[in-house]
């Protein structure tokens, strides 16, 4: 496949009901972006761009799973088993996952070679959509029963969390992937029936059909009832902070009242010394007096100081297990704070964007407490799919993480920007153009940490947010997060 498009054929194409094949061996990041492109294309034509999160993930799962087929025929020819032979199928399939995902280049080097190739069409006729997905080898009769059983097992659930549930068969690496694209059409308003796959000369042929007349996003509650009910139930700020933060904002207070006030509390004396002399700070020794930390935080950065203590404490009291999350935030804040100070001119958003990075992930906490194992799984599932939770995360609960943490910060009155970070902190190209700042630190912070977990790859993240940092490629981006894992580990240790 060509690494760019031409788009005026495309459009025609869409427009004409002239069928577009394209042909490819496997799926690196750039083929899956062009293709996600092309298809974006086509629904914009047909007024149906909301959709293209679905679809895409449905194209490409069924892109990958061809390649897998004509890997496998190839990897049976390799180990001289017969593909049709009981035993010999059960034989290659012991080890046909881990052998085809440790030899990758060499599979995709033997099905260049081989001719195996991919083709992926996209046609439009009367109003309807229809993708089709061939690959260079027939349906075995096993291959093709364990299908149906998965198409048998999708019309048991009603939802993307019945389905991860679900103990699924992981021998081929297959099996789940089809489950959650019935879940998809089934989002959007269709059945089983959109979705056909076939045999036909000496090929499989995979087809996605949608009558755009048919297509209805499934309305989705706000929340699941258990996130309401959880978001609902948590507490408001103690009328102390409270006080607290209007004081910080009475241009009469002076810095004397608002320490005497603070010091009546010892457990926010001793957060707020904490955090003076922590990552964010950097002082040439510690300061053990409140008013001096209070001069040195200064008003806003006390402000934001009493949003992140009180809902640690609040959510900390509730969700106290889930402190291996609020330990990964306090190095994403850390990653984001270092990107503001040394990537950014503009002081006056260092506070804003260290307290963004601590919060970012409020949602998550709740989200991961009422379902650990669905998450788990969730993730598990997203990182071997290449692609983001969010989008699964959606269409499941209703909101992402990311949503759900900001609806807490509104509950909370937190102001605007804070919102903002949390909200966009993994969609940073949708923040509001006054935050932009502010929600690109915190997303790269959080985008660095989750890069050294190895939850993503330097290819998914967003390249218009890299360039504004100067990142342009991927040894530069590590050679950034490597410096930030010396010094985070640097000051984690001096205190």
């Amino acid at each position: 496949m060509t690494s760019q498009i031409d788009i005026a054929e495309i459009q025609k194409a869409a427009a004409s009901s002239i069928p577009l094949t394209f042909r490819l061996t496997s799926l690196p990041h750039e083929a899956h972006a062009l293709l996600d492109r092309i298809l974006e294309m086509y629904l914009v034509e047909l007024g149906q761009e909301r959709i293209l999160e679905p679809l895409s993930y449905c194209l490409k799962e069924l892109i990958i799973n061809a390649q897998k087929a004509n890997t496998k025929r190839l990897y049976f020819e390799e180990k001289g088993l017969d593909i049709l032979n009981e035993q010999d199928y059960d034989k290659g399939m012991e080890n046909f996952r881990r052998e085809s995902a440790e030899r990758l280049p060499h599979w995709m080097k033997a099905l260049k070679k081989r001719g195996f190739a991919i083709g992926v069409t996209f046609h439009t006729t009367r109003g309807s959509l229809n993708i089709s997905v061939r690959n260079s080898a027939e349906l075995t009769p096993r291959e093709q029963l364990r299908i149906y059983d998965r198409i048998a097992r999708a019309r048991a659930f009603h939802s993307f969390v019945e389905a991860l549930a679900q103990p699924i068969d992981s021998s081929e690496g297959a099996g789940l992937g089809i489950l959650i694209l019935l879940q998809f059409l089934k989002r959007i308003g269709l059945g089983e029936e959109a979705f056909v796959i076939e045999t036909r000369d000496g090929q499989t042929i995979a087809s996605l059909a949608i009558p755009m007349s048919s297509v209805q996003l499934e309305k989705i509650n706000v929340l699941t009832q258990a996130l309401a009910r959880d978001v609902d139930s948590l507490p408001h700020f103690p009328e102390t902070i409270m006080h607290l933060i209007t004081l910080t904002e009475n241009p009469r207070a002076t810095i004397t009242q608002i320490a005497g006030r603070i010091a009546t509390d010892p457990t926010l004396t001793a957060d707020l010394l904490k955090l003076v002399n922590s990552a964010q700070y950097v002082l040439p020794s510690r300061v053990n007096n409140i008013l001096q930390a209070v001069k040195i935080v200064g008003m806003k950065g006390l402000r934001n100081l009493l949003y992140s203590y009180s809902a640690q404490k609040i959510l900390g009291e509730k969700y106290a297990e889930m402190r291996t999350l609020w330990e990964q935030s306090y190095r994403t804040a850390f990653y984001s704070f270092q990107l503001a100070r040394s990537f950014k001119p503009r002081a006056d958003i260092l506070d804003d964007v260290y307290v963004a990075g601590i919060l970012h992930d409020l949602g998550q906490i709740i989200v991961t407490y009422l379902h650990p194992d669905i998450i788990e799984r969730m993730e598990r599932f997203c990182h071997e799919k290449d692609i983001p939770t969010r989008i699964l995360e959606r269409f499941s609960f209703g909101l992402n993480h990311a949503d759900v943490g900001a609806l807490i910060a509104m509950k909370w009155n937190f102001p605007d920007q804070l919102v903002q970070g949390i909200k966009h902190h993994h969609d940073p190209l949708m923040a509001p153009q006054q935050y932009k700042d502010i929600v690109f630190c915190v997303y790269l912070g959080t985008a660095l940490c989750d890069l050294e977990r190895d939850l993503i790859t330097f290819d998914q993240l967003e390249r218009p947010v890299l360039a504004e940092f100067g990142l342009a490629d991927e040894e530069h981006c590590l050679a950034v997060l490597k410096r930030m894992q010396k010094a985070f580990e640097r000051k984690r240790s001096s205190f």
